[in-house]
């Protein structure tokens, strides 16, 4: 599957922001390979990730078995998965849900700002105490949301990929990652 950055007046930033957020969404068996011509941005504090790690939360030791059963996301042993697109890196584990469909949770240096940037009409939410920005990440492919929450050091970032529908409450994949986050962010530290 490809999928293309649209090009508009902010094209090297929106192309290169998006290439970001993509990127993790890809790897493992739904791989996403991400076409796009513009050059990087160097400059301007939106388009500078953050360099400091969300080190104190690992999402694949925090979500522990019991949590995990308890949501009915244990499907399958949790995957590590590591991406990274220039300075921007994701860090967490893929989930499969008892009724088979994928989540992701990862920790990126990538801001609220510059998610704001790439998906302008991003629903913002406040989770726990914590602002957060829920947007379709593909929004050409369907079955797919995105939110993240704000952290010190980036933002926590969860990716629901149902595009069969396959929630048991029949969910959309918007509200089901908004309560996926609902229940992930109080695990959070308070000082990430």
């Amino acid at each position: 599957m490809r999928i293309r950055a649209e090009r508009s007046p902010k094209t090297a930033l929106l192309s290169t922001a998006a290439a970001i957020v993509l990127a993790a969404c890809g790897g493992g068996s739904n791989s996403t390979s991400i076409s796009t011509s513009a050059t990087p941005v160097t400059s301007g504090a939106s388009a500078t990730p953050s360099s400091t790690s969300n080190a104190a939360f690992d999402p694949c030791t925090a979500l522990m078995s019991q949590f995990l059963s308890e949501h009915r996301w244990n499907a399958r042993t949790p995957t590590p998965k590591q991406d990274s697109t220039g300075d921007f890196q994701w860090k967490g584990c893929l989930y499969v849900a008892q009724s088979t469909y994928t989540f992701r949770v990862q920790t990126t240096n990538g801001s609220l700002a510059q998610v704001r940037e790439t998906f302008p009409a991003a629903t913002e939410l406040t989770i726990d105490g914590r602002t957060a920005l829920r947007y379709e990440a593909r929004p050409d492919v369907p079955g797919g949301c995105a939110i993240n929450i704000d952290m010190k050091s980036g933002s926590l970032y969860i990716l629901v990929d149902d595009p069969r529908g396959l929630h048991p409450r029949k969910l959309s994949p918007c509200d089901n990652v908004t309560e996926i986050a609902q229940a992930i962010v109080p695990l959070l530290p308070r000082d990430s």
